[in-house]
């Protein structure tokens, strides 16, 4: 299931304890999401947000795991975002970045709608 933060399409889940990121991959927009409910009825809270820029990132030595692993209050997740080709890669994931940091919900809380 992806979801939609911002008008942005992030891919997911995928599990921090296997998701890595290698340097010759694609450098993505990554988000950790707290999803709590049914599977009918989820809720979803975004609880951070970060860039690989280029390097290899493996999530389950992240130094921020471990936080994220302690806010969370159900299944933690990671949803990935790739920037459109035509941009230049690394100032539209700065960019994307920003805006999802500027328009943070309302504590946290995300629809898979928007």
């Amino acid at each position: 299931m992806s979801l939609k933060i911002l008008g942005r399409l992030f891919t997911g889940p995928h599990d921090p304890s296997t998701a890595v990121i290698r340097h010759n991959h694609e450098p993505v927009v990554y988000v950790a999401v707290d999803r709590t409910g049914q599977p009918w009825d989820p809720d979803f809270r975004l609880i951070d947000i970060g860039d690989t820029a280029g390097a290899t990132v493996v999530f389950a030595e992240h130094p921020e795991l471990p936080r994220l692993n302690a806010v969370a209050t159900g299944k933690l997740s990671l949803y990935f975002h790739v920037p459109d080709p035509d941009d230049d890669p690394a100032m539209r994931r700065r960019q994307v970045v920003e805006a999802i940091r500027a328009g943070w919900p309302p504590n946290g809380r995300i629809s898979s709608f928007r």
